[in-house]
């Protein structure tokens, strides 16, 4: 849904104003500086696509979004009330970033994907400094999977996300039936022990589109088990 021929695309701008109206219906319990943060993010992303001409000043206007998103999601870690709302925002999160970078992984590491995958795979994973401190080695298709895709300790790998899935799945209502886990976590259990027990050969291209595939079936089920 991204026109990459615009500078700024518009869907961004669009998505970011669907936030703010969203915000504006639970506005009694939205604290002010998360509405303040957010609106200034959507104004922002917004003056920036009708100001820029050309490509050439999008990595310092995607640069200045990414540190105020990061700012509104502090807001959100640090402030918010840890009830059963920001468990479920949290699993939300963590089921996006576990498709997107799952989904990324199976394109990129792929034989016949360009020259610079792996680096760009890097960039959007925000890891580069994590390999470089992690690995003597050249940049591969191991390590990266290994960084990306299977390092419990690195926010942006899928295995990450997927253990911040399951600990938040295992204390929501209805997580137990009768001593026994619900479908739901079990089926979370199942996807995440599939890819710990993984090893960087076996997490083919065609491995990661399955994986990929089940991370988003996981949200059929929890809306399934608790939106229905």
């Amino acid at each position: 849904g991204v026109a990459t021929d615009e500078p700024i695309p518009g869907s961004l701008c669009d998505m970011l104003q669907s936030a703010v109206t969203s915000a504006s219906k639970v506005r009694d319990r939205f604290s002010v500086d998360g509405w303040l943060a957010l609106n200034d993010l959507a104004q922002t992303a917004n003056g920036a696509r009708l100001a820029m001409r050309a490509n050439a000043d999008v990595p310092r206007a995607m640069s200045l979004l990414l540190r105020k998103i990061t700012g509104f999601s502090g807001l959100v870690h640090e402030n918010m009330y840890r009830f059963t709302g920001w468990r479920f925002l949290s699993i939300g999160r963590a089921l996006e970033r576990a498709h997107r970078m799952a989904d990324l992984l199976s394109v990129f590491t792929e034989e016949e994907a360009p020259e610079g995958s792996l680096e760009l795979l890097l960039e959007v994973g925000d890891s580069a400094m994590s390999m470089s401190r992690r690995y003597a080695v050249s940049l591969s298709h191991a390590t990266v999977l290994d960084l990306l895709a299977m390092d419990p300790k690195n926010p942006r790998a899928v295995l990450y996300q997927l253990n911040d899935m399951k600990d938040h799945i295992g204390v929501l209502p209805g997580a137990t039936e009768n001593g026994h886990l619900s479908s739901l976590a079990r089926s979370v259990l199942q996807v995440h022990t599939s890819l710990a027990i993984s090893t960087p050969e076996t997490l083919t291209p065609e491995a990661l589109s399955e994986l990929r595939d089940q991370i988003a079936y996981l949200s059929v089920e929890l809306t399934d088990a608790y939106i229905r």
